[in-house]
């Protein structure tokens, strides 16, 4: 679950849930609360247009948790690699994602000292923490986190099968269990709308399953 940025001019820092589940590369929004989690078109405060210009901040640049590949690294040379399933792909002469090793740090906890009056379990220093995320339109990045569907309603389940072609649109996943990914922007006529366009494709890996994506202001 990983992004690579390959030009980008801004990182913000949001603050998010100390056990959210984030992935590098995830969309995400602002919830009630003001805190980022991975967006998704069927979420009660992302299911309208309006909502969903204004509530999305971004892609996550990490992961609060680790699951599967976690990097995306480059390989000019064409060198041949074993990825995280342990199977040989030869002769890669682009990127390619894997897992890499990492030590938990700064994974918040619960600040519970008596001498700072606003510990506990609510307010400023209650369970939170931060998560850099690329929030500038024009920023180009390479990511795992997109789903082969399409949008295919403005606050449902997305339908359809997709595979990523040079100038598609891309707009947030309507399934929960997509949460956080890119799929196919399908919009319909000029007054309705599967959603908003975040991004454009500029090429797809499928050897490695990677894609290459421009962020563009959601419209």
């Amino acid at each position: 679950m990983a992004i690579r940025a390959l030009n980008s001019a801004i990182v913000a820092n949001y603050d998010t849930y100390a056990n959210a589940t984030i992935f590098a590369g995830d969309a995400l929004m602002l919830d009630s609360n003001g805190k980022v989690i991975p967006a998704h078109r069927t979420h009660a405060s992302f299911d309208s247009v309006p909502e969903m210009v204004g509530r999305f901040v971004g892609f996550s640049a990490d992961d609060t948790v680790r699951s599967g590949n976690t990097m995306i690294l480059a390989d000019p040379v064409g060198a041949s690699y074993v990825d995280s399933s342990n199977n040989l792909v030869a002769n890669n002469n682009a990127f390619y994602v894997v897992s890499k090793r990492a030590i938990g740090d700064f994974l918040s906890e619960t600040v519970s000292g008596v001498t700072n009056p606003t510990a506990g379990s609510t307010g400023f220093e209650g369970p939170r923490r931060g998560v850099a995320v690329f929030n500038t339109p024009g920023g180009q990045f390479i990511t795992d986190r997109w789903a082969g569907v399409a949008s295919s309603s403005l606050n449902g389940a997305d339908g359809g099968t997709w595979t990523p072609a040079i100038g598609d649109l891309l707009a947030i996943s309507g399934g929960s269990g997509n949460s956080g990914k890119l799929v196919q922007y399908s919009p319909v006529g000029l007054a309705n709308t599967h959603g908003i366009a975040v991004g454009r494709v500029d090429s797809y890996d499928s050897a490695t399953g990677l894609l290459y994506f421009t962020q563009l202001g959601a419209f």
